[in-house]
C-alpha cells in the first residue's frame, strides 16, 4: 500500500515522494495501529483550484473519489485517484497547489500527532 507524502524539505520547497506501508508478513497484512485525534470529511468541486497553502495540521487524507493534482512549490506535479493516501505535513515553508482535475474529490481527513512518522518507511518513488 502506498502513502503519498507531501512534505517541507530544509530549503522551504515543498516535496512529494511515494513511500510504502510496512506491513505485517501474514495471509491478510496489516500495518502498526496508530493513534489519531480528529477527523473529518470534504468534498472539493470539479476545477476547483487552491493556490499555494500549506498543510492546516499533520494530517492523512484518503482520497474517496474525484482526481486531485498536487503541485510543489518547483513545479512538480503528482496525480492522486481513488484510494490514494496522503499525508500531508507541510504546514510551513512555501506550500503546494491542489486541483480537482475530475470529478468532485471526496476526501477524509485525519489529524496525526507528531509521532506519526512515515519518513522511515520504505521509498517508492522520489
Amino acid at each position: 500500500m502506498r502513502i503519498i507524502r507531501v512534505f517541507t524539505t530544509k530549503s522551504g520547497d515543498s516535496a512529494v515522494e511515494v513511500r510504502e506501508v510496512p506491513m505485517s508478513p501474514s495471509e491478510r497484512p496489516a500495518s502498526e495501529t496508530f493513534g489519531c485525534s480528529s477527523i473529518f470529511f470534504r468534498e472539493t468541486p470539479e476545477g476547483h483550484v487552491q493556490g499555494f497553502h500549506n498543510a492546516p495540521r499533520r494530517q492523512l487524507i484518503f482520497l474517496t473519489s474525484g482526481i486531485l493534482e498536487i503541485e510543489t512549490s518547483q513545479g512538480r506535479r503528482f496525480v492522486c485517484r481513488p484510494g490514494d493516501l496522503i499525508f500531508a505535513e507541510d504546514m510551513q515553508g512555501k506550500g503546494h497547489i491542489t486541483r480537482s482535475l475530475r470529478d468532485t474529490r471526496g476526501f477524509v481527513h485525519v489529524a496525526m500527532p507528531e509521532d506519526f512518522d512515515v519518513s522511515r518507511w520504505p521509498l517508492v518513488e522520489a
